[in-house]
């Protein structure tokens, strides 16, 4: 007999950087579904018990349509991110683009939730604090993506809450080193010298277990469908830098033109959520890690 109350999830990606932590977060109650093809550098996946684990490419249209059918609503967080989409343009679109549309249509066929993970750099350079009523200022692949990414869902489907999540950081099972804070924290650790680019440009932070608890209360209340800023705090990089080290070096340099500050009123009104963690809790998370350093880099250099 299943469990009063429970639900039924499917999380597309749940085997990355977000959704290990995602895992560890779930309500007892929900029965959930993973599906991720672990191609990038995450191969020995291995759910808990309680998570059932399919792998499989959500451009799979008649494995997603068949997924979707068995459950309550989807936490959508695959997709093609950062760098890799200019490397490989064709599958970066059809991941983070048509996939996100099928996966919009099936929700909407069958009646289901659909809860999606977008990104603050939407806002890409902007002086001004950014609302979710703030025009989209894409300034490379993968944010544009995004906000096609939310076009065809909101073109698609009413029942849906977008996220647009700040600079994520925090310690996963499934890490990444391409993140700036997480590699700033990594070299803090080994007492290895900060390099900044600029440093005056601005980021919104969330910590990953802050994007998971924000993912769980986005499916737990279907009657909020909007989008919301996923935002923490704002910080200048170079500030960030300093908070986690005093080894730290300014480089003139930069390839990176975003600088965003962005407003989190409505998520702390609207869904009830408030950050817990904060840059100098995620330094704690990694010193009670124990790990090598060359696990250290060998996580860092093998993510691909």
């Amino acid at each position: 007999m299943e469990e009063e109350n429970s639900k039924r999830v499917l999380i597309t990606g749940g085997a990355g950087y977000v959704g290990q932590v995602l895992l560890g977060e779930i309500p007892k109650n929900w029965k959930t579904t993973v599906i991720d093809n672990v191609y990038v550098g995450n191969e020995d996946f291995i759910p808990n018990g309680n998570v059932e684990f399919v792998k499989g490419d959500i451009r799979d249209t008649n494995l997603m349509k068949g997924l979707i059918e068995k459950h309550d609503a989807v936490i959508h967080l695959a997709g093609i991110v950062g760098d890799s989409c200019p490397i490989n343009p064709k599958s970066a679109l059809e991941v983070n683009v048509d996939a996100t549309e099928n996966i919009a249509k099936c929700c909407n066929d069958m009646k289901k939730r659909l809860v999606f993970m977008s990104t603050c750099s939407v806002y890409g350079f902007n002086e001004n604090t950014c609302d979710e009523t703030t025009e989209p200022n894409p300034l490379n692949a993968y944010s544009h993506h995004k906000v096609l990414g939310e076009k065809v869902i909101k073109d698609n489907l009413d029942n849906c809450l977008i996220f647009r999540m700040g600079t994520v950081y925090g310690w996963s099972p499934k890490m990444r080193f391409d993140l700036g804070i997480n590699l700033f924290i990594e070299k803090s650790l080994w007492n290895e010298k900060i390099q900044v680019f600029g440093g005056n440009q601005w980021r919104p932070l969330t910590h990953v277990k802050d994007a998971s608890r924000a993912l769980i209360m986005g499916v737990e209340k279907p009657e909020i469908n909007t989008t919301l800023n996923l935002v923490g705090e704002n910080h200048l990089i170079l500030d960030i830098a300093k908070k986690i080290s005093n080894n730290v070096e300014v480089v003139d340099y930069k390839d990176d033109n975003r600088s965003y500050k962005v407003d989190n009123s409505r998520i702390l009104n609207e869904l009830d959520w408030s950050p817990k963690m904060d840059v100098l809790s995620a330094k704690n998370e990694f010193n009670k890690v124990e790990y090598q350093k060359d696990v250290f880099y060998n996580k860092r250099w093998n993510y691909n």
